[in-house]
């Protein structure tokens, strides 16, 4: 796999992986924290890389679960990487934890962090490492991403209900 095509995955397993959860309902303790997220969503942005270029990202997601847990299918391609996401979340308290994988390119990992009621902060490990902080609004979500020692810097995404 060339380095920009890891460096691709690893974006996009980061910023569609952990791709958000209906935090107002968790902050107020309805009991279903993902539910605004349930469903399809289509959307896109870029990644960013240590070598000055950018790549732009267009992907899909399919959201399922009830409760505090979330499952996750995203699928995102760029001009040279074809991207398969599974992921889980759950939501207790103020606390969002979770685990992915990558299937393309077989990436695999944890997050961890803490939500308020529009917004969330993970800590990403495994086969990439970073924060990502996200916010929620209506019938759509955003996230930034930063990474560490990797030749993907930065990756900022927004989708919107299908």
């Amino acid at each position: 796999m060339t380095l920009l095509k890891r460096a691709a995955a690893i974006a996009i397993v980061l910023a569609g992986g952990i791709a958000g959860a209906n935090l107002a309902g968790a902050a107020t303790g309805d009991g279903d924290a993902f539910s605004s997220l349930k469903g399809g969503w289509s959307g896109g942005g870029s990644a960013k890389f240590a070598s000055g270029e950018s790549e732009k990202l267009k992907c899909t997601a399919r959201y399922s679960g009830g409760g505090a847990s979330l499952a996750l299918s995203v699928k995102c391609a760029s001009t040279s990487a074809q991207i398969n996401l599974s992921g889980n979340l759950s939501a207790s308290g103020n606390k969002v934890s979770g685990n992915w994988s990558e299937n393309s390119f077989g990436l695999s990992g944890s997050a961890s962090g803490s939500k308020s009621a529009t917004g969330v902060r993970l800590k990403i490990s495994g086969g990439a490492a970073g924060s990502l902080t996200m916010s929620v609004a209506g019938n759509s979500h955003s996230f930034s991403l930063s990474t560490q020692g990797s030749p993907l810097t930065g990756v900022v995404i927004s989708m919107h209900r299908r």
